[in-house]
C-alpha cells in the first residue's frame, strides 16, 4: 500500500510518537516502523531506519533518507538521481515511479506529498511542551532564527532551519529533520508570491509567531505595500486560539491571540559604550541600545552596531517575553550572538577594517547598514554597493534614496543596472559587474584606520566570492 493524502491520519501519527520514545535511546531521526506508518510502506517492503533527510542528493550524508522531488517541485526529476544517492550511503529513497522491489527505494504515491506528511508527523511526534516557533519578515529572518537558537540552547534541546529553508521545500523539510526530543523548533518563512506564507504557518503549527519586520522586498509580485503588509501577517493563520503573535510595533495587525510587540527606540542605535567599558570575553566592544517590549524600555548589550541588529535583539527578548522566559538571561546571552556570514562580519586586515554586508540588501537594510558604519571611529569610510532586486516600480527610487544617504562616505562604487541612473545624476563611479572592478588597484587608495563595507544583493557579490578576493588581496597588501 502506498501513501495517499486520504490515508494519512492522525491515529497512523499517534502511533509513530509511540515509536519515537524507542528513538530516544537509538539516537534514530526516523526508526523503521514510525517510517513505515508514517508513509504507509507495505509491510513486505523493507525499510530501514533513517539518520537524517534531504531532498538533494548531493548534499546528503550516509544514513538519510534522500526525497527525490519532480517538476514542479524542482527543475528536474529527482528519481534520476536515486541510484546515485544510494551509491553515496543513502539509507533508502521515496519513489513514486513503477519501481518493483528495488531495494532501497519505498514506493509513495507522491514523494512532495510524502515530505509533507513526514513534516506533519515530526511536527505532532514532540512533547506538549514543546515550543514551536515560525518567524517571517522582509530581512534578518536567518539572524533572527540563529540568535534564538543560541539564546534558547541554554534552556532545552533547540532545532531549527538550516541556512534560507523557508519556502514550500525548505519549511517541511525543516520540520522533516526535527528530533522528537526537541524543546525549542524554530522555522523561517519567506514569500515571493501572496498567499505563500499562511499554509506553511499552518504547517508549522507553531505557539508563537513572529513578524519581525515588513519592508518594500520582494514587492514585485504584490500590488501594494499594504498586500505585502497582509500577507507578512497572515503567519498569524497557523497559530491556535493558545498561540501567540510577537510583531514589530509599527506594524498593523488584528487578531484574537495576545500580541507581544517590540520596537527600536529612536535614540537607540547601537554605540560603543566606553563609558561603562562593555567589553565582551575577548576584550571586543559590546554596543549599547534601547528596545521596547509592550512599551517597558530595555537596554541591551550587541557585539556589532546596527539598528537593524538592535530590532533582531528586540524580537529575542520579545519572543522570550511571550514564553514566560528570563530575560535577564536573555540580555547576558545577547553579548555572544554569533554574527552571521555576509550579515555584518567584521574582520581586521592590516590595520583596515572590512565588513561583510554581501548576503543580501533592501532599502532598509541599506539605510541600517549605512547607519551602522557611521558608529565606529574610521579614518575614512569606502562603500561598495550591489544593485537591489524584486523592487517593482519603487527600484529607481530606491537606489537613488540608498546612495543620495551613502554620499556621506569618503567613496562610493555602486554595482548593477539598479544604480545606474542614480550613479550618473550624482556622479558616482558606477560598474556593470564586480568583475569590473580592478581590486589591486582599489585597494591602493585605502590606508590605516579606514573601514570598507561590502553590501548589496548576494547574486551581485557572491557568485563572484567578492569579499573573499578583497580579503585576500588586502592580506597580500
Amino acid at each position: 500500500m502506498t501513501v495517499s493524502g486520504s490515508q494519512f491520519n492522525m491515529s497512523g501519527i499517534a502511533t509513530a510518537v509511540h515509536e519515537e520514545e524507542t528513538a530516544l535511546t537509538t539516537d534514530r531521526l526516523w526508526p523503521s516502523k514510525s517510517l513505515r506508518q508514517v508513509l504507509a510502506i507495505a509491510e513486505e517492503v523493507p525499510v530501514p531506519e533513517v539518520d537524517g533527510i534531504d531532498i538533494d542528493s548531493r548534499r546528503l550524508t550516509e544514513g538519510s533518507l534522500f526525497i527525490p522531488l519532480a517538476p514542479p517541485h524542482a527543475e528536474r526529476d529527482g528519481h534520476n538521481f536515486i541510484d546515485a544517492a544510494l551509491e553515496q550511503g543513502a539509507a533508502a529513497a521515496l519513489s513514486h515511479l513503477p519501481i518493483g522491489q528495488d531495494l532501497g527505494r519505498l514506493p509513495v504515491d507522491d514523494t512532495y506529498i510524502g515530505l509533507q506528511h513526514l513534516a506533519r508527523a515530526a511536527r505532532s511526534r514532540v512533547a506538549a511542551e514543546a515550543k514551536i516557533i515560525a518567524l517571517t519578515g522582509s530581512s534578518g529572518k536567518t539572524t533572527l532564527r540563529s540568535w534564538l537558537q543560541h539564546l534558547l540552547s541554554d534552556v532545552g534541546l533547540t532545532h531549527g532551519s538550516e541556512g534560507s529553508f523557508n519556502n514550500h521545500l525548505g519549511v517541511p523539510l525543516s520540520l522533516a529533520r526535527m528530533p522528537s526530543a526537541t524543546q525549542f523548533g524554530l522555522f523561517e518563512i519567506g514569500t515571493n508570491h501572496p498567499g505563500e506564507i499562511a499554509p506553511l504557518s499552518r504547517l508549522v503549527d507553531p505557539d508563537v509567531a513572529i513578524v519581525l519586520n515588513v519592508l518594500p522586498v520582494h514587492i514585485g509580485h504584490f500590488e501594494s505595500f499594504e498586500a505585502l503588509q497582509a500577507e507578512k501577517t497572515s503567519i498569524a493563520e497557523g497559530l491556535d486560539a493558545s498561540g501567540q503573535l510577537v510583531v514589530e510595533a509599527s506594524i498593523p495587525i488584528r487578531s484574537s491571540q495576545p500580541i507581544t510587540r517590540f520596537k527600536v527606540l529612536a535614540d537607540g542605535l547601537t554605540s560603543p559604550n566606553p563609558e561603562e567599558e562593555a567589553w565582551d570575553a575577548n576584550d571586543r566592544p559590546l554596543y549599547a541600545g534601547q528596545i521596547t517590549i509592550n512599551e517597558e524600555v530595555h537596554r541591551v548589550l550587541l557585539p556589532a552596531p546596527g539598528s537593524h541588529l538592535l530590532a533582531t535583539a528586540a524580537a529575542c527578548l520579545a519572543t522570550y517575553a511571550a514564553l514566560g522566559l528570563d530575560l535577564d538571561a536573555a540580555k547576558e546571552k545577547l553579548k555572544t550572538v554569533p554574527i552571521p556570514k555576509g550579515r555584518g562580519q567584521r574582520t581586521d586586515i592590516r590595520g583596515i577594517t572590512l565588513v561583510d554586508e554581501s548576503y543580501n540588501a533592501n532599502p532598509d537594510s541599506m539605510m541600517f547598514a549605512l547607519e551602522a558604519l557611521h558608529t565606529r571611529a574610521a579614518t575614512h569610510r569606502h562603500v561598495i554597493l550591489g544593485e537591489m532586486h524584486e523592487l517593482g516600480d519603487y527600484a529607481a527610487e530606491a537606489h537613488e534614496r540608498v546612495l543620495e544617504h551613502a554620499l556621506r562616505c569618503d567613496s562610493v562604487i555602486v554595482v548593477g543596472e539598479g544604480f545606474r541612473t542614480a550613479a550618473m545624476r550624482l556622479g558616482v563611479d558606477h560598474l556593470t559587474s564586480v568583475a569590473d572592478l580592478d581590486l589591486k588597484s582599489y585597494i591602493k587608495r585605502l590606508g590605516p584606520g579606514d573601514t570598507v563595507m561590502v553590501k548589496g544583493s548576494n547574486r551581485v557579490f557572491w557568485v563572484h566570492q567578492f569579499v573573499q578576493q578583497l580579503s585576500t588581496i588586502l592580506e597580500v597588501g
